[in-house]
């Protein structure tokens, strides 16, 4: 049985006010996969294929069209991946393989990444951006959380720790 995907969330309260029903995961963009180098954690960020249906007024005002996050996984193993020439569009499927563990599958044409992992999923930096030329994410972003939106205006360097292997 497919779980739906927001369920398996931890901390989904913040997605839920600004996702009433829950977004598909069908034709996400895959921004990137960080492998976390302490322990057996990865992360995705990816954009959402629909931008929220009722946007806080200032995306609405600064022309946003794009919704970013991270999914953070923990517990990994069985790691595959082929190919990768990011951003990709790509299907993201989660699937029961056990006792509180889901099988993660990402796939497009130009990737195939699968994995399996604890069935507690976080989300986190949550943001708002207008897409660039070629639907580029290196424009200013509106993050959801508070200590994000004090601390950034954009994405961060890759090498920002507190971005990119925490949640």
């Amino acid at each position: 049985m497919t779980p739906n995907w927001v369920d398996l969330i931890q901390n989904p309260q913040e997605l839920k006010t600004l996702y009433p029903t829950s977004p598909p995961l069908h034709a996400v963009t895959l921004r990137s996969v960080h492998l976390n180098r302490y322990g057996h954690a990865l992360t995705l960020r990816i954009d959402l294929p629909e931008f929220p249906p009722d946007p806080p007024v200032e995306w609405r005002e600064a022309g946003f069209d794009r919704f970013q996050c991270q999914l953070r996984f923990v517990a990994v193993e069985h790691l595959e991946m082929a190919d990768w020439n990011p951003p990709v569009t790509a299907d993201l499927r989660f699937d029961e393989c056990g006792a509180h563990r889901i099988r993660v599958r990402v796939e497009s044409p130009g990737l195939r990444l699968t994995f399996e992992a604890a069935d507690a999923v976080v989300i986190g930096h949550m943001s708002a951006f207008k897409a660039g030329e070629a639907g580029a994410d290196d424009g200013p972003h509106q993050f959801v959380g508070k200590l994000d939106s004090r601390k950034f205006s954009r994405l961060p360097n890759l090498d920002e720790k507190t971005f990119y292997e925490r949640i």
